[in-house]
């Protein structure tokens, strides 16, 4: 059995069973094309700072009311190139085979010491935005709900020594020596935001704006001991999926939260200012690693909790005259993470061309976006808006065979959704 490519498939299913991930952990929708900094084009843009929810110059008829939905997906890979062939050339075959013990130690050693921390991520989900502007309000509402779900698998290196041992016909190993870690994480969020002009000078205006945010997780662990993998698998009579049945159901942790926002608007350029997760809310997580003492060394591995940390963001527009050609790019100011706990500070540069004068005339992005660190990947990206469908996506690499054939280092972002006005 190709088990990493077995893995890979279980964390896209999982993920994508329930399709965005809130702004905190990545863009959502067009803001993968246009960047973090967003535009004032689409109703996804105050889901990237608050402050978007007041009144621009976008809403040329002093009202707004906006609605969409949108499904999306990000799968990472690293650290995992030619692993599965490894496995399948070079430990499979040896675990029937006694007489091979030595060389099955130096084979198990040598694919853990290479292998250890190489992981999968993926974290998919849907939103749907609600925005209404309007001068009664002397602003603008937005409500939003997302439906997100993360899931990962990590090689996790441990005393790194194998020793193994008769059984039967078969062999077994020593406990503690790698594990293979499987997260699962599903998020409900509820929203509520509103932002206003607080100040006005001549054509600029210093906006703010106030997001409160409602959040369900549901987080699961299970660390499985290479002991257990190999006991299990070395008849072929466990598949991977056992490991992992429940992992989508138990006990769930719910916070509150708040995003803030301000921003300064020009004729032909903008500066804002974003801070997302500002309480750093936190989550029980369920240890679901084996009791069994034989298989459970890596429970202590399991934290207890898991928090979302706080994120600052500087962005900028520049505009063209009629405001439809647009230079964007945006900033995190420290170091935070997402729903997986992948550690993230990105940052993204971007050019579109956006126009409400008629539906069949395309808006378009591209630009660039990359992670500090982390998995320190770059994006390219491009985006299409044709009336209400938008379309984008961004990737690491353009050699796909190559993620799937020898699980290349590699990274993608794909967004499907629509938005309509009223």
């Amino acid at each position: 059995m190709n088990r990493l490519k077995l893995i890979s498939a279980l964390c896209l299913l999982g993920a994508t069973s329930a399709q965005a991930a809130p702004s905190s952990s990545g863009p959502i929708g067009p803001n993968i094309g246009y960047g973090d900094a967003s535009n004032a084009n689409t109703i996804y843009d105050p889901l990237a700072n608050p402050a978007n929810n007041a009144l621009n110059a976008a809403d040329t008829e002093g009202y707004r009311v906006g609605l969409g939905i949108n499904a999306q997906t990000r799968i990472e890979i690293e650290n995992l190139e030619g692993a599965s062939d490894y496995y399948d050339t070079k430990i499979d075959p040896l675990l029937n085979d006694i007489t091979n013990a030595p060389q099955l130690e130096t084979n198990l050693e040598a694919f853990i010491a290479t292998y250890d921390k190489g992981n999968i991520s993926t974290i998919s989900g849907v939103t749907v935005p609600l925005v209404i502007k309007t001068d009664s309000m002397a602003g603008g509402l937005s409500l939003d709900y997302t439906r997100q779900v993360g899931a990962a698998g990590v090689i996790i290196k441990g005393t790194g020594n194998v020793t193994p041992a008769a059984d039967g016909t078969n062999l077994t190993i020593n406990r503690g020596s790698a594990a293979l870690g499987v997260t699962y994480k599903q998020l409900d969020e509820f929203a509520l935001g509103y932002g206003f002009k607080a100040l006005t000078s001549g054509n600029s205006a210093l906006t703010i704006g106030v997001t409160a945010r409602y959040l369900t997780l549901l987080s699961n662990q299970n660390n499985v001991d290479l002991k257990q993998f190999i006991d299990d698998n070395v008849s072929g009579s466990t598949n991977f999926s056992d490991y992992v049945d429940g992992m989508d159901t138990g006990s769930t942790d719910s916070n509150l939260t708040a995003d803030i926002g301000i921003n300064w608007m020009a004729d032909n350029y903008m500066i804002g200012l974003t801070g997302m997760n500002l309480t750093e809310p936190t989550f029980k997580v369920n240890n679901m690693t084996s009791t069994q003492n034989k298989y459970d060394y890596f429970s202590y591995l399991v934290p207890a909790e898991y928090k979302m940390k706080a994120q600052y963001r500087v962005s900028a527009q520049v505009y063209s005259e009629n405001r439809e050609w647009t230079l964007a790019g945006s900033y995190d100011l420290a170091e935070s993470n997402d729903l997986n706990n992948n550690d993230t500070q990105w940052w993204s540069v971007g050019a579109s061309y956006a126009t409400n004068s008629a539906w069949y005339i395309p808006d378009v992005r591209f630009g660039l976006r990359g992670n500090l660190i982390g998995t320190e990947k770059t994006y390219t990206n491009v985006g299409l808006t044709l009336g209400f469908l938008n379309l984008d996506v961004a990737t690491t690499t353009m050699d796909f065979s190559g993620v799937e054939d020898k699980q290349k280092d590699a990274g993608i972002m794909a967004s499907l959704g629509v938005e309509f006005d009223f």
